[in-house]
């Protein structure tokens, strides 16, 4: 026990002090902190570097909505050039009809978006006077957007949209007229719409971006009201007008036959005009359905062509507007004749209605001695014979077998006379001809005798005229052919007695046609 007390009672040895120990932790974290600011730096510096070498543009740089960061300088004007003045369209859309739309170019609508002055705004950015705060921005991933340098070219945008102006107008409907459950009516007018170039011009400067952005456009229309709105006013005056008949008639004088045609109702119907100040009611004939109406016309003459006649629809117009019947006369074409064995000239003439000289001058090589049996001749038109104007409503028939003429007025009879025709050795000539002279008292030195109140209708010879005329009288003072009336007595022309041939002689103008029988 008093081990344990001396032990206890002794002094114990003294301890070593301990030396505090230090904390590493806070350098740890400066260091780490170091790191954080010195990487982005030494990033941002290398990319600044790599940014300035390259001419690279800032990354997060946008042309409006679209990344060109990091592009070079030119590749950022060929992106902008072949983005937006090449593969870029914009549409032009009506503003209520969804489906007329045209799709155009940005140079068609006069944009020229500058790829070089564009491409400078871009490479700009982080290089003007202050760049940090946008180089900055570029780390923090800011965008960055500029916009295209657009260039407008008013005339050049006039151009296009006046090239698609028709298609995008729509004519006002003027009121019209029908026929409907056996009556006519009224039908209103209906506006139209036509495109107001001033305000798409305005539209097109204006709102460039958002035009080139969106690749769209409504273009403006301006409504277009019709001239006549209303036709039940004059609803009356139309019917009266519709009830009139428009027509033609082709007069063929060497059949002395009429063909006469009207325009359908359903024609007719749409060249009723109203004026829109006076409300006067008359016709305006649309050329081309006229001119169309005409042809029609004409072919049906014949199947073959071989019937014709010319006029013009501004001629029949103008007739219908003055309350005319227009007539016009039928053209015969050039014939062909094959000639058979025993056949002459001179037989050939009689035959056809053709004197033989008009042969002659249709057929090179032709003469009188050289006829042969298969010759094919070309037999000049019936119409040569009639070279003035025709009488249409007067005609003189000659009967060479009854020996007696007929003088029709209107359609009509106006009187039948006895006459004496050419004698064998010197025939009349079967044929259609035309009054062409008036010579009071004519002289024929070939057989010395005057031919009173003579109308020349044929020639027989170049300037050798046969005629019709009154009893001839010898330079002796002997009256021919009186007693022989009613029987073939002349040389050729057609013989009345004296009252007779001045009556006709005064009645008959140059111009009416002569028509001649076997």
């Amino acid at each position: 026990m008093q081990i344990a007390t001396q032990a206890q009672s002794q002094p114990l040895p003294k301890q070593p002090t301990a030396r505090p120990r230090r904390n590493s932790k806070p350098a740890l974290w400066v260091a780490l902190g170091a790191l954080v600011v010195l990487i982005p730096l030494l990033l941002a510096s290398g990319a600044i570097i790599s940014f300035q070498v390259m001419q690279w543009n800032l990354p997060g740089v946008t042309l409006f909505d679209q990344p060109v960061g990091l592009m070079s300088y030119q590749e950022t004007i060929d992106w902008i050039d072949s983005t937006w003045n090449q593969s870029r369209l914009i549409t032009l859309q009506h503003p209520t009809d969804p489906e007329v739309a045209f799709v155009v170019s940005p140079a068609e609508l006069g944009y020229w978006i500058d790829p070089a002055a564009t491409a400078d705004a871009a490479y700009a950015i982080g290089r003007d006077s202050t760049p940090l705060e946008e180089i900055a921005a570029a780390i923090f991933g800011e965008p960055q957007a500029v916009l295209p340098v657009i260039y407008f070219d008013e005339s050049r945008a006039r151009q296009t949209l006046e090239e698609l102006s028709a298609d995008l107008t729509v004519a006002p409907q003027e009121a019209a007229i029908a026929y409907q459950n056996g009556e006519w009516v009224a039908i209103g007018g209906v506006a139209g719409q036509t495109l107001d170039l001033p305000v798409t011009l305005q539209t097109l400067f204006v709102n460039a971006y958002p035009i080139l952005l969106n690749q769209s456009i409504a273009v403006s229309m301006l409504d277009q009201t019709p001239l006549v709105k209303d036709l039940t006013p004059v609803l009356g005056e139309i019917e009266a007008l519709m009830a009139e008949d428009l027509t033609l008639t082709a007069y063929d004088p060497i059949t002395d036959s009429r063909t006469t045609w009207s325009v359908p109702l359903e024609v007719k119907q749409n060249w009723v005009a109203v004026d829109a100040g006076t409300h006067e009611v008359s016709w305006k004939v649309n050329p081309d359905e006229l001119t169309e109406l005409i042809a029609g016309w004409e072919n049906a003459l014949s199947e073959d062509g071989s019937l014709s006649f010319s006029v013009t629809a501004s001629e029949v117009a103008k007739d219908w507007q003055n309350g005319l019947a227009p007539l016009v006369i039928v053209q015969h074409a050039p014939t062909t004749y094959q000639v058979s064995s025993g056949e002459s000239l001179w037989s050939i003439s009689l035959k056809l209605g053709m004197p033989t000289w008009r042969i002659l001058e249709a057929n090179d090589g032709l003469t009188m001695t050289n006829v042969q049996a298969g010759m094919v001749l070309t037999i000049p038109s019936k119409n040569d014979l009639l070279p003035l104007p025709v009488i249409p409503n007067k005609r003189i028939v000659v009967d060479i077998s009854s020996q007696r003429m007929t003088v029709y007025e209107n359609g009509e009879i106006r009187n039948t006379s006895v006459i004496s025709t050419g004698i064998a050795s010197s025939p009349t000539m079967a044929g259609v001809f035309q009054v062409q002279t008036h010579e009071i008292n004519a002289y024929a030195s070939n057989w010395d005798l005057y031919m009173p109140h003579f109308m020349g209708i044929y020639e027989a010879w170049p300037g050798f005229m046969n005629g019709i005329h009154g009893l001839p009288l010898l330079s002796s003072g002997t009256r021919l052919w009186a007693s022989t009336l009613g029987s073939p007595a002349s040389y050729g022309c057609i013989i009345l007695d004296l009252a007779a041939a001045e009556d006709l002689y005064n009645w008959a103008e140059a111009g009416v046609v002569v028509e001649i029988t076997p």
